[in-house]
């Protein structure tokens, strides 16, 4: 069983350090115009590692039990790490999203859709009739993908394997 979890956990190493590295950046930029710091050290840097830190665990924690999501963390990475940008550049209209939990996490969920499209294709599920729907696999399987010959190359590379394309 631990052999099992250590393979899935090596399989998504690409994956978790990619939105790991994303994560330290977003909440860095989030907080890069307080002029707050904390024993020395500027806030948004330990906002960036807090971030970094409950990002990539709850990634993890995605990525093992609901293995068909894990296609979202990253894409959620990147709508979270545009939505920083934003709010650094427009602070006026940013600080007021950022400040509300809801409409942050609408942004963040909302761009990740589109997101998702753009750097994954068109995700495919494999469903087998109403056990396939109602019973989900728990086992990472590759996934089946109509995607551009780059798209194809991100999913590859995050996923550690090839994908099936259509």
């Amino acid at each position: 069983m631990t052999r099992r979890l250590l393979h899935r956990v090596h399989s998504e190493r690409r994956r978790l350090a990619f939105v790991v590295a994303l994560a330290f950046l977003a909440g860095f930029l989030f907080y890069a115009r307080a002029n707050i710091y904390i024993h020395g050290i500027h806030v948004s840097l330990i906002i960036g590692a807090v971030y970094a830190i409950v990002i990539g665990t709850a990634a993890l924690a995605v990525c093992l039990v609901m293995p068909s999501m894990r296609f979202m963390v990253e894409a959620a990475a990147v709508s979270r790490l545009s939505l920083a940008v934003f709010v650094l550049a427009v602070p006026d209209l940013g600080y007021p999203i950022l400040a509300n939990p809801m409409m942050t996490a609408l942004v963040v969920v909302t761009g990740a859709v589109f997101v998702s499209r753009l750097m994954h294709g068109r995700i495919l599920r494999d469903r087998s009739g109403w056990r396939g729907f109602v019973l989900p696999r728990v086992a990472r399987v590759p996934v089946r993908v109509a995607a551009t010959p780059l798209q194809t190359r991100w999913v590859s590379w995050v996923d550690d394997g090839r994908p099936r394309v259509v």
